[in-house]
């Protein structure tokens, strides 16, 4: 390999004709430029010329680019392709259009609090999907973030091969948190809560960081709330709706809502579910007593006779989801956001089976299939990645097969198998904690693949805990293991645990 040569400005490399350069680092010189067979500028990162003989440095290139190009958000720059010969290593990148966030920063740009969280929830919703997806990146500054218009940015790709530093994701936080703060116009509606949302960005020190997730969901709260939409948010008892005010007035609602969940005592869940002027008069308060109930960590003799560990506690729905519940995900716009990666290119949709009656039935106290029908009964017709999804969207999480045996025989198993019906209305089908439904009622989809004791040398399958109305047979000790996380039956639910 040869030491490279200087380039400058007109020289056409392959398909690319350089144009000037805009910025130099330690090993880079990146160039606006155009892409000669697309007729579109690119800028072009290249390798400078005292680093190309040097294999270390060349393959460590080559991988963070391929990294880069397996982000696919619409909201981060992508990458085109990857260049290398003996004179010359470099990748091509989207253009994108606009003016950086420093530019406007440093110009004294203000936006409105409705423009401000129209951009950061863009922002936040890109930075979630490399969390989720554990793409490594290094620090973003500034200049990383476009602003095109006032209602778009777009970011900068800067994925990396290795593992992902969560400091980096803290360090941004603060950065967009204190910028949007003071780029925010005072003394318009909105204000004060995108002032809360940013100074809750900026302080590292709080006992529940805001997640990615958390600020994109606040940020559409916010944005619904200033366009005037009747949008579902979880609420706090005794308020009619959660508002970002003030940080010292706000912290225990606050937290109450980002967290998804409370356990602590006294704390409800509210939602709202229909824009219908005629709700009846269940609408308004579907949970009516503690909606989580904590299960300890400890060692459990589970029903059926076996120990488990549970190395960390957590908190357990109360009851299964609600046909009231999961209407309020439903009413939650792009649920691409929440499904599972692994969920099949063909399900484009997350409404349960028959929803255009059910929902219909159960809002005015009709039957469906012979059931009598409340917003109250517990959603079926789902299949586990409807169940995931709504779980992502509600901050929880499915729980293993291991945390639902514990959890349904903890102080006391219940002593009947509930029918169809209202969550919780069989105060017979109640464990010792205060459990509702565990034996009855449905089955409930639970988290992961697991092994059939009847079946050992069968492979994995996914698991529907308990007993319902329809099949009552070992109640709480029931089982149903399914070929297909695909599968959907008319008593089949799901209940979650709170994420910490």
């Amino acid at each position: 390999m040869t030491s490279g040569v200087t380039r400058k400005e007109g020289d056409i490399l392959g398909d690319y004709r350089l144009g000037h350069a805009v910025s130099e680092g330690r090993f880079t010189r990146t160039w606006e430029g155009e892409q000669l067979s697309m007729q579109r500028l690119v800028m072009i990162e290249m390798l400078r010329s005292k680093v190309i003989r040097q294999p270390g440095v060349v393959n460590s290139f080559i991988s963070d680019v391929r990294a880069k190009a397996m982000v696919t958000h619409p909201g981060i720059g992508a990458v085109y392709e990857v260049f290398t010969n003996d004179d010359d290593t470099f990748f091509s990148r989207e253009k994108l259009d606009g003016d950086s966030l420093e530019s406007l920063y440093q110009s004294g740009s203000r936006f409105s609090p409705l423009e401000i969280v129209i951009l950061l929830g863009q922002i936040a919703e890109a930075m979630w999907q490399l969390k989720i997806e554990e793409v490594a990146t290094v620090d973003y500054e500034l200049h990383h973030f476009v602003i095109a218009g006032k209602d778009e940015v777009r970011v900068m790709n800067l994925a990396v091969k290795g593992a992902r530093d969560e400091q980096i994701e803290t360090r941004t936080k603060q950065l967009l948190g204190g910028v949007f703060d003071a780029m925010t116009r005072p003394g318009l509606p909105g204000a004060t809560r995108v002032k809360s949302l940013c100074n809750f960005m900026t302080d590292a020190n709080r006992p529940m960081p805001l997640t990615w997730k958390q600020i994109l969901d606040l940020s559409h709260q916010v944005r619904d709330q200033l366009q005037g939409r009747n949008k579902v948010v979880p609420s706090v008892a005794g308020s009619s709706g959660y508002q970002l005010k003030e940080p010292p007035k706000v912290a225990a609602s606050f937290w109450a809502l980002i967290g998804g969940v409370a356990s602590i005592s006294g704390v409800i869940l509210l939602m709202i579910f229909s824009n219908d002027k005629k709700k009846p008069a269940s609408v308004q308060a579907i949970v009516k007593t503690k909606a989580y109930i904590d299960i300890p960590r400890g060692r459990y003799k589970v029903p059926g006779g076996w120990d488990v560990s549970i190395r960390e506690g957590f908190a357990i729905s109360r009851t299964e989801v609600t046909l009231g519940q999961y209407k309020a995900f439903l009413d939650f716009p792009d649920h691409r956001r929440f499904q599972h990666p692994e969920q099949p290119v063909n399900k484009k949709t997350h409404e349960p089976n028959d929803w255009d009656v059910v929902w219909p039935a159960a809002v005015r106290g009709k039957t469906w299939l012979g059931r009598a029908m409340t917003i109250e009964c517990p959603v079926v017709g789902i299949d586990w990645w409807d169940a995931y999804a709504y779980a992502q969207w509600s901050q929880s999480r499915l729980p293993e097969l291991s945390e639902w045996m514990v959890a349904a025989g903890h102080e006391g198993q219940p002593r009947n198998v509930s029918l169809w019906g209202p969550v919780g209305r069989d105060q017979m089908d109640v464990t010792g904690v205060g459990l509702a439904g565990m034996a009855g009622n449905v089955r409930e989809w639970t988290a992961v693949s697991e092994i059939n004791p009847a079946e050992s040398l069968a492979p994995k399958a996914y698991v529907a805990a308990g007993a319902s109305f329809e099949n009552q047979g070992d109640g709480i000790l029931a089982r149903l293991w399914v070929d297909s996380r695909s599968i959907r039956r008319s008593d089949l639910g799901f209940r979650v645990i709170a994420k910490k």
